[in-house]
Formats: structure tokens, sequence, C-alpha cells
């Protein structure tokens, strides 16, 4: 999956060889005790477990959902973008947690990145005149969400579960969609000094957004047939 490659994160760095090993371990663990939980032989120890494993994961979706429009907050952002898409690096059992996985307010982790997605295109609709390196921030956790998404809805094995998840319901439908048409669109940022960041904003997270928009009204269209 995609990695930081631009700019410092603020989480300890994982190292590219060894993360999906380390993501592979954990979901095999998170999944174990998920079954041992639910059965009529769990003990203490199975539910302590699985408590850990619920609290690392809420943990995280408290990063993607965290508040603040500072750089700091969005490099935190970005972080637990980069460590989901190790999570779905991870096969099966990572796919499972990101579909089926239940977080506070009965929502998932795809449900949480539309959401993410639309705040921060609604941020600088509000505040168009923000300073270069929020810009930069910005984009960066823009593009890494969706390198992540594309990746999801083009997996051979699990693009339908996933697009499934995407347009579930009609809001679930309505963000995912709002998201891929906005982003999809050529805008302008000529006030913008740092012209690597634009240039990126102006044609590389519009050809991903194109990729996801083709992607996902595809599937609405087959799924209407």
């Amino acid at each position: 999956m995609q990695g930081n490659k631009d700019g410092d994160s603020p989480m300890l760095a994982l190292d590219q060889s060894k993360g999906p090993k380390v993501m592979a371990t954990f979901c095999s663990g998170c999944k174990e005790e998920v079954e041992c939980a639910g059965t009529a032989n769990s003990d203490v120890k199975n539910v302590s477990a699985f408590q850990r494993f619920s609290v690392v994961l809420e943990g995280l979706a408290d990063c993607v959902a965290c508040g603040g429009n500072g750089t700091q907050e969005l490099k935190l952002r970005r972080s637990a973008v980069t460590l989901l898409a190790f999570l779905a690096s991870s096969g099966k059992p990572g796919f499972e947690i990101l579909l089926g996985h239940r977080l506070p307010k009965r929502t998932n982790f795809l449900a949480m990145i539309l959401q993410m997605l639309t705040s921060e295109m609604d941020v600088e609709v509000v505040n168009c005149s923000q300073p270069p390196e929020i810009f930069r921030e910005r984009t960066l956790l823009i593009r890494e969400a969706l390198i992540f998404l594309n990746r999801l809805v083009s997996n051979p094995q699990y693009s339908t579960p996933v697009l499934r998840v995407l347009t579930n319901s009609r809001d679930t439908t309505c963000l995912t969609v709002d998201i891929a048409k906005r982003l999809s669109c050529k805008g302008k940022w000529l006030w913008q000094s740092d012209s690597v960041t634009r240039q990126m904003r102006e044609s590389e997270i519009v050809e991903l957004a194109r990729v996801f928009k083709k992607r996902v009204f595809t599937f609405l269209g087959d799924s209407m047939q």
C-alpha cells in the first residue's frame, strides 16, 4: 500500500518490509479474540484481550476523526490513513476489520474516511486563503485517502464488498458520490505559492478522484440493473 513519501510523520514510522507482517499478526490475533469472545467458553483472559484490540482500533479511529486544522492534526490524520492502508495490506483479516469492525456510534473505518474527506473539502470552501503549509498537508492527506480508497475499490477480491459498504445507505452513497464529483473537478489554486503542491492538487488528485468516481459509478450502474 502507499506510504508517506512526503513530509515527516508524527507517528512511529513502520518499516515497509515488516509492516504487512506486523499487521497480519495483529489482524489474525484480533479475529481470533473476537471469535473466542463470542463463544460460550470464553474466559476472562479472552475478553480482556478482545478489549485491548478494540482499544487499539478505537484509538486509530480517534486519529482519523481528530479535530483541528493545524499541520500536526493533518499529519496525524494522514498517518492514521497510512496505518489503515497497512491494515488492508495484511489480506483477509485486515479487510474484515476495515469492513466489519463496529466502532462507537455504529460506524466503520470507511465511513470515517468519507466523513474526513468531506470535512477537509468543506474547510477549504470556508477558508480558501489557507497558508501554504496547511494547503500542502491537507493536499497530502487527501491524496493519501484517495490512494487508499482506490486500492480498496480496485482489489480483485474485495472491491465488491468495499463498494457495497461505500454505498450501503442513502447517506453513505451521497457522501461517496459527492467526494468523487468534487475532487474530480479541476480547480485553480493560483494563489498558492507552492507550485509542487499546486500541481499535485490540480492534476494528481483530480486523476485519482476520477479513477475512484469511475469505479463507484460503474458499480452503482451495475447494481441498479
